[in-house]
Formats: C-alpha cells, structure tokens, sequence
C-alpha cells in the first residue's frame, strides 16, 4: 500500500490528530502582528505610535519688519510699498494695523538702496502710546498677545559677527517665533569673518515645531 493511502487511512481510523495550524493576520488583524524591532534591539510597546522623521518641506517667508521711530514715521532696511498694511508692536502688546501712506528710499553713496522711510496711517490703531522700540511687522500674523522680545538669545545658525536685531513672539506665549539676524557676508548666507565684508546679509528665520528653520536671506552690497 502506497504512504499516501496508509495517511489516509489512519486519519480516518484517529490514529492520527492534526494539531491546528496559526492562521497568518489578515489585513484587519494587522494590529495582532509582532511589533518590528528598534535600533538597540528594543521592541516598540503594542499600540504605541512611534514618530517617523522625514525631511520637512522648505520655509518661506515674506516677513518684513520696519522700526517705528517717531510716533508715525518709521524705516525699513528692505523694500516697502505704500498700500502694505503691517501690525504695530512692541514689547507690551499688538496695537493693530497700520497702512503705510508714503515711502522714501534713501540710497548710500554707491546708489544702493539701504532704507525706506515711511509714514504709517494710525486711525485704526488700538492705542498710540506705544513704546520707541516699537515695530510695524509686515506679512507675518500676530494674534493680540503678540509682542516683541529682546535680542537677546544666540543666532540660530551661529555666523561671525552675526547678531539678532528683531525677535517676535506673535502669539503671546514668551516664546520667539520670527527672529531676524544681520551679518557680513561675500555670498548670501555665507558669512565671513572679514572687518571689510562684500555684502551685509539679512537672515530671517521661522520657529518651527521648536526648531528654528531659515526662510530668507536678503544682500545688500556693502559701499565703502
């Protein structure tokens, strides 16, 4: 008698007892399948969501901050239109919106464009009494517990003789949100330690999930 028919036939006289065999999960049973192993040969916990990094899109930013200087006059160090609105603040609060009305550029002795001076219309503002480190902030959002902070924390990407100028927290929470760094620079964004450098660069920068990420940089050629 052939192996094949002598299984056969103990299976059918229970001499022989199958044990049950474990079904692979389906797709719905997914959650029952064994965790993956960590580096370090941990195992992550069942049901715990464990954050995958991937790298973040890039930032932008259009943000423009202008010193108010005197009540409705201000300056700019990069290009302003009349017509552009902005939110005057300063360390205490968010005084509201404030339309530029008139714009003066002002040019350094090689013809570059270094300021803009401005008026500022101040009918819609909460209050005038507002302090002289106060600034117009320009397409960047401020809730009303917005405010600026001193400049006083290390710049983000840590170049020579790199230093903070602007730093605001716009939604009220102490917290830095916008920061605003100024260096010598002979290429946009690369900065050099030189006393005599080709261009002053203007970073801006964005506070992203605790993590500050570059937005912007603007040069301005350096006239000696």
């Amino acid at each position: 008698m052939s192996a094949d028919r002598l299984l056969l036939s103990a299976l059918a006289a229970g001499a022989i007892v199958l044990a049950p065999v474990a079904l692979a999960p389906t797709t719905g049973d997914a959650a029952a399948a064994p965790t993956k192993a960590r580096k370090g040969g941990k195992r992550a916990r069942p049901g715990k969501v464990v954050r995958v990094e991937r790298n973040q899109p890039r930032v932008s930013s259009t943000a423009r901050i202008c010193a108010i200087v005197d009540d409705d006059l201000g300056n700019c160090t990069r290009e302003v239109a009349v017509g552009e609105v902005g939110l005057v603040v300063d360390n205490e609060g968010n005084y509201g919106r404030a339309a530029i009305v008139s714009v003066t550029q002002v040019v350094d002795g090689c013809g570059n464009p270094v300021i803009w001076n401005i008026e500022i219309d101040q009918s819609h503002l909460t209050s005038h009494d507002y302090s002289y480190s106060s600034v117009l902030v320009i397409d960047h959002p401020i809730n009303d517990d917005g405010r600026t902070l001193p400049p006083t924390q290390a710049p983000p990407a840590g170049r020579p003789r790199e230093n903070v100028i602007n730093v605001i927290d716009d939604d009220g929470d102490g917290q830095a949100d916008l920061l605003v760094t100024s260096y010598g620079c002979d290429d946009p964004g690369v900065g050099t330690p030189s006393t005599r450098p080709g261009q002053t660069c203007t970073d801006t920068w964005i506070e992203v999930r605790d993590v500050w990420r570059h937005a912007r940089t603007d040069a301005v050629p350096t006239c000696y």
